[in-house]
């Protein structure tokens, strides 16, 4: 965790650039993203210097409990693991990730799906508001 806030005190530019810059942290690609913003109540275009340490320690659970829970899933339904099984990851799994016009499972908000830079992200607007 201290590594993890030490990392992101040297960093400017919005959040989810930092998440998918692979030089920071490999392995979170945009599909998790989503849901790791959206457990930690983050909107994708926070400037990360604006963040609390309260969300950065929610940020930092979120990315460890969706990470885990597609581990133990053996990663993506799309992806093949190490022995050639299909992950198990799957769209049932994703809260807010690719489900545009569907509530959001805490709200019951509509989720949207919004341009981040080259990438789109899918955010509950009440629940992940760019101002705080």
């Amino acid at each position: 965790m201290d590594y993890f806030k030490q990392l992101l005190s040297k960093k400017r530019g919005n959040i989810k650039t930092f998440l998918l810059d692979q030089k920071n942290i490999a392995g979170i690609g945009n599909v998790y993203i989503q849901d790791i913003l959206f457990n930690a109540n983050l909107h994708p275009q926070r400037p990360i210097s604006s963040l609390s340490d309260r969300e950065i320690e929610s940020l930092y659970k979120s990315m460890k409990s969706v990470l885990n829970e597609s581990i133990e899933l053996g990663g993506l339904a799309y992806e093949k693991g190490f022995y050639g099984n299909k992950g198990r990851y799957d769209m049932e799994k994703f809260k807010v990730a690719y489900k545009p016009g569907k509530p959001c499972p805490i709200c019951r908000t509509t989720i949207q799906k919004i341009k981040t830079g080259s990438t789109s992200s899918f955010i509950c607007p009440s629940c992940q508001p760019l101002d705080k």
